[in-house]
């Protein structure tokens, strides 16, 4: 069976190898993940073009996603530090120690709005303190629950409403290194609302950049502004590594849920992140706790899970993605055996035509046994809107457009295929089945749906679903 779930792995040292690029290309990635939050602008670049070349090798479509690291705050400091329970610790409220030892932050301006009683939560919460007095240059804060501090370790201000910018100065040079890579996917950090969309697609725009903007949902407000946050955004990320320090660990799974069906609901692609298989950092198999995790983001319906230190630091980078793959098959043979339809896990919303023509086709997938949806697009929009369907026919998406047909590969259940050349009055529908043909993601003998919203080249805009038979030499014919 074919994954419909895509995987989402990123980049770093343990994947720099072009032998383990191509193995985890293989075992099941299909999108990279840099994260600007660590490494320099000549490592992102040489990433990228890394991956770019073993994809091509390896023949497979797939799409890069820049992080930008947003307004995380992190210690800045030469060497680990214990902290015990009770003691004072200083923050500079500027880019140096005001006092010797004082904990310096890459974004000190944002604790001006820390006020006393408020918790500030170092290391992913793990080590917790309470800020106590503002002194000139300086806030004290005391530390409630102690250990070691590692540098460049985050802070988080749960208590604290934050009046910070959607984009730091290291964003929008994230940002032009993006554009230099050619990236295909935007992700923003710490969005609060939709007006950060207009916000970054401003700034890939001045330098060039047109990619898709990605929002990561991991404040407390965002939560709470979700619906508008996905209309604004092209897609989700649920980080639960900030989202579960900010709010109370046990309203993740249900938050989870929630934000995976406003996604669905809106047609946008949703990814969950954040500890699916961390234990494979350091072991080459995960625990069941994160075998059922993953497991349980794909029966909420997530377009892709992501890996973050398993593929970027970790020991086994190649056997996490494939672990992955695995969970991911086995899950969704047990949901096509429950024989879920479309209209089980979809209702449209909207009064679009396409909503209801996207789902009879799928619908009508089903009822036939089609082997594929196939849907020639020039932007992706009708590929997405049976993605959101989730049939269990494969979605073939074919495009002249190798920039569409990367974005795609984010989005659940997309097969992408490249178009050829068509002249202007052709029908755009059989060639798709022909190119799907050629590209060996039908056989002869398949009956498949066609779904099109410009079913001929250059002529209006007129939605068609088609039942054909896939001939022997490609040539869709009669059912």
């Amino acid at each position: 069976m074919t994954r419909r779930t895509k995987i989402v792995a990123t980049l770093g040292p343990s994947t720099d190898s072009p032998e383990v690029l191509e193995a985890a290309l293989r075992a099941g990635v299909d999108v990279a993940r840099v994260n600007f939050s660590h490494g320099t602008a000549e490592e992102h670049l040489t990433r990228v073009a890394q991956f770019r070349a073993a994809a091509q090798r390896v023949g497979k479509i797939v799409a890069v996603m820049a992080d930008l690291p947003g307004p995380k705050m992190r210690v800045k400091m030469p060497a680990l530090r214990f902290l015990n329970h009770g003691d004072m610790v200083y923050f500079s409220l500027g880019a140096t120690p005001t006092e010797p030892g004082d904990l310096v932050l890459t974004e000190p301006e944002m604790l001006a709005d820390v006020r006393p009683g408020q918790r500030m939560l170092l290391d992913d919460g793990r080590l917790q303190l309470e800020a106590v007095q503002i002194h000139p240059g300086r806030l004290a804060a005391r530390v409630l629950v102690g250990g070691t501090l590692h540098p460049n370790k985050g802070l988080n201000l749960p208590d604290t409403p934050l009046t910070m910018p959607a984009l730091t100065a290291r964003d929008h040079e994230a940002i032009r290194i993006a554009a230099q890579a050619g990236v295909d996917w935007v992700a923003v950090s710490f969005v609060r609302g939709p007006e950060a969309a207009d916000e970054v697609r401003d700034a890939c725009q001045a330098v060039g950049l047109t990619a898709p903007v990605l929002a990561k949902i991991e404040r407390p407000e965002a939560v709470g502004r979700a619906a508008a946050i996905v209309a604004a955004f092209n897609a989700i990320m649920v980080a639960r590594g900030d989202l579960g320090v900010e709010l109370p660990l046990e309203r993740v799974p249900t938050v989870q849920k929630q934000l995976i069906a406003e996604a669905r609901a809106a047609g946008k692609p949703v990814i969950i992140a954040t500890d699916m298989l961390d234990s494979m950092r350091t072991n080459p198999r995960p625990t069941r706790a994160e075998a059922s995790d993953v497991a349980n983001a794909i029966y909420d319906g997530t377009d892709a899970v992501m890996l973050s230190g398993e593929t970027a630091i970790g020991s086994y980078p190649v056997e996490a993605v494939a672990c992955m793959h695995r969970i991911a098959v086995e899950t969704e043979m047990h949901m096509r055996f429950q024989r879920r339809s479309p209209t089980t896990l979809y209702d449209p919303s909207g009064n679009e035509i396409d909503d209801a023509i996207t789902l009879s086709a799928c619908s009508l997938a089903d009822e036939i046994n089609a082997a594929a949806i196939i849907t020639p697009t020039l932007s992706g929009r009708t590929a997405r809107f049976a993605s959101r369907c989730r049939p269990w026919a494969r979605i073939i998406a074919v495009s002249p457009s190798e920039t569409v047909l990367q974005r795609l590969a984010l989005v659940w259940g997309i097969t992408a295929v490249r178009m050829s050349a068509l002249e202007p009055g052709h029908d755009r529908m059989n060639t798709a089945v022909r190119d799907a043909f050629g590209a060996g993601t039908i056989q002869a003998g398949e009956r498949v749906v066609v779904l099109a919203g410009h079913p001929i080249a250059g002529g209006r805009r007129s939605p068609t679903v088609r039942v054909v038979r896939v001939g022997d030499d490609g040539t869709p014919g009669e059912p």
